[in-house]
This record gives structure tokens, C-alpha cells and sequence, in this order.
């Protein structure tokens, strides 16, 4: 047996070891090589006349704004290798976009506000089950939420929204709930009744216990309600949470902690990625590249593989969106190499 003269250098020598953050060997362009990316949270939205990303003409409204904003959109999740993408929006672009690209598993945020210019059209706040059943049997929508009863000012326990709980349950839809305090200020005359204590995590239990069989995942994990959502993840192991906005906007010192205790509880792999602001997945897919303490296996959990064990994809549909971003990438490699000797050719 091996004698061990000094114990305590041993144990501080391992523990030193397990806390050193992990260096990265290769850059972000060449960790994003053939890796397929899944963004459960973003929005579908009318097109926005003050946008910076694809309104350069200075457009104000029509169709054809909504068409640019769809056109970049999409062009967006090519770039950034998004084979899925879960989002939300009023009934009609929801509509609109799940007709667009069938990467995008759209549905409705709800309740829906007539106040709220975001919002358009509502032509009704809150949707009966028999409309519901309706809209989700006919229109190919796969998803529900973002949630918005805490900026509508009411609880998740309220009996109007118990149709949506119900069809969610029954259709497996994932549903993506606010579970993050928000801004620190809203429009008040939009929001004139917001309540950022009803996005508390804790408020979900009743409704979890009512409908045992949610797809349920919790957005902007890292901020206010951390705490109370590992508490909850604890006790129902079918819900998972996003990492979205909450990493890119706040204070590393405020997230980091909070993303730490969540690994630290063994509940890393409910992990998942989200963008949520336009033009932001890059930046965000950045973030989690640059976690130093996380393993490659970790980020790539965490960009793809937890959201697809959520989603509940199959093996040949796991294959299959690896091989579309490696066909794409080989599709770029022969247009690079095209050009180089177009310009070589160029020059002689």
C-alpha cells in the first residue's frame, strides 16, 4: 500500500484540480464546426420598422416588412446552424412562420394584451379549449408560450388559463414559462397591471400538480428566481429550464453563481440554449462557449443534445440534423473554394 506523507496537500492538491476552468484548445468558429444547434426561445414577431438587422430601406409597414424580418429570420438560423427552433407569437405569425420553415416549431405566447403594440393583432385575449383544440389541430403549431400572465398582471394558477395548461399537456407541446422577475421597468401604460413576483417558479407547483404531464421548461434561468427553480426542477424531474438573455444582458457575477449551484445539484443536463432578443444568437451560443469551467461535452449538451432528450427526438432525427449542418458546412467550404479560384484566375 502506498503511504501518503501529508494528506491535506493531497486533498487541496484535487480539489484545486476540480475547480480549474477548463481551457479552450480550439476557437469558437472551429467548436461550432458540424454542431447542430436547438433555440427554445424565440419570438415571432411582425416585422418592426425601427429594426437595425433587416430593415435598412427604411420601411415602415406593410406585408413587405414582415416578409424582410421573416427572410432575415430565417437566414439567421442558417448562419448560426439552428436545425430547430421553438417560438412564440399572436395566433398569425405564428401561423405565418410554422407555414415558413418546418425548423420552426411555432405557437402562442398567451395571454395575449390588446395594449401591447408587440402583441398584434390580439384579436382575443384569452382562448376558450375548444379554440385552442381548433387552432393546434389545423395550423401545425408544435409549441405554447412565452408565457405572459405576470406582465398581464395575473398568476399562472388563474382559471382562464387553464385551457392552455390543458391542451399543452395533451398535445406534449413544450410550453416555455417566464420565470424570471423581467425588466426593471415596463411601459406602464401597455402593462399597467404587471406583476413580476407571479413569474416566481414556486406559483407553478398547483398547476404542475393539476397537470402532472407538462412538457414545462422555465426561461431566464440564472436571476431572480433561481433558488426556487432548482426547487422545482428538484421535485418534478420533466421540467427543464433555458439559459436566455439573463447571461448575455446581466452581470456575469449575477448568472455564473446561479449557473454553478444549478451543475453543482446535478441538474445541468436540463440545461438548455435560448436566444430570445433578435439578433442574438451568436452572441448568446459565445456565452456558453466561453463557460471556462464547462466541459466541450457540457456546451454541446447545452446547445443541442438536452433540448433534443426534452423534445423527445429520435435517434434518426438526432443523425439527421448532424448531417445537414455538416452538408451545409461542406456547401460553404466548395463556394470558398470556388472564389479562391475564381480570384486566383482573376489575377493571373
Amino acid at each position: 500500500m502506498l503511504k501518503i506523507k501529508n494528506v491535506s496537500a493531497v486533498l487541496l492538491s484535487a480539489c484545486c484540480l476540480l475547480i480549474l476552468p477548463t481551457v479552450n484548445a480550439q476557437t469558437f468558429e472551429q467548436f461550432m464546426r458540424g454542431q447542430p444547434v436547438i433555440d427554445v426561445h424565440l419570438h415571432l414577431y411582425r416585422g418592426d420598422a425601427k429594426s437595425e438587422h433587416y430593415n435598412p430601406g427604411g420601411l415602415q409597414n406593410g406585408a413587405t416588412l414582415d416578409s424582410l424580418r421573416e427572410a432575415w429570420l430565417i437566414e439567421t438560423l442558417d448562419r448560426n446552424q439552428v436545425v430547430l427552433a421553438i417560438g412564440g407569437g399572436s395566433v398569425k405569425y405564428a401561423k405565418e412562420y410554422a407555414k415558413a420553415d418546418t425548423r420552426i416549431w411555432a405557437g402562442i405566447t398567451f395571454p395575449c394584451s390588446k395594449q401591447v403594440a408587440r402583441d398584434w393583432p390580439c384579436e382575443k385575449e384569452f382562448m376558450t379549449l375548444e379554440e385552442l383544440k381548433e387552432l393546434y389541430a389545423n395550423h401545425n403549431l408544435r409549441a405554447m408560450g412565452e408565457t405572459l400572465f405576470n406582465y398581464y398582471g395575473i398568476p399562472p394558477t388563474d382559471p382562464r388559463l387553464d385551457p392552455y395548461w390543458a391542451v399543452a399537456e395533451a398535445l406534449q407541446l413544450p410550453i416555455g414559462v417566464h420565470a424570471d422577475a423581467g425588466p426593471n421597468k415596463v411601459n406602464e401604460r401597455e402593462r399597467p397591471n404587471y406583476r413580476p413576483d407571479y413569474a416566481d417558479p414556486e406559483l407553478l407547483r398547483p398547476v404542475l400538480e393539476k397537470y402532472p404531464n407538462l412538457k414545462l421548461y422555465l426561461m431566464h434561468y440564472g436571476d431572480t428566481y433561481s433558488q426556487q427553480a432548482l426547487a422545482l426542477m428538484r421535485d418534478y424531474p420533466g421540467v427543464y429550464c433555458d439559459i436566455s438573455a439573463i447571461s448575455l444582458y446581466q452581470p456575469k457575477e449575477v448568472w455564473e453563481p446561479n449557473l454553478r449551484m444549478l451543475y453543482a445539484s446535478r441538474l445541468g443536463d436540463r440545461l438548455m440554449f435560448g436566444s430570445d432578443f433578435e439578433g442574438t444568437i451568436e452572441d448568446n451560443l459565445r456565452v456558453i462557449y466561453n463557460i471556462g469551467w464547462l466541459n466541450e461535452a457540457q456546451k454541446r449538451d447545452i446547445m443541442y443534445f438536452n433540448a433534443a432528450r426534452f423534445l423527445g427526438l429520435s435517434e434518426s432525427e438526432k443523425h439527421l440534423h448532424h448531417r445537414v449542418v455538416l452538408s451545409k458546412m461542406q456547401e460553404q467550404r466548395a463556394k470558398m473554394e470556388e472564389q479562391r479560384v475564381k480570384n486566383k484566375d482573376g489575377n493571373l
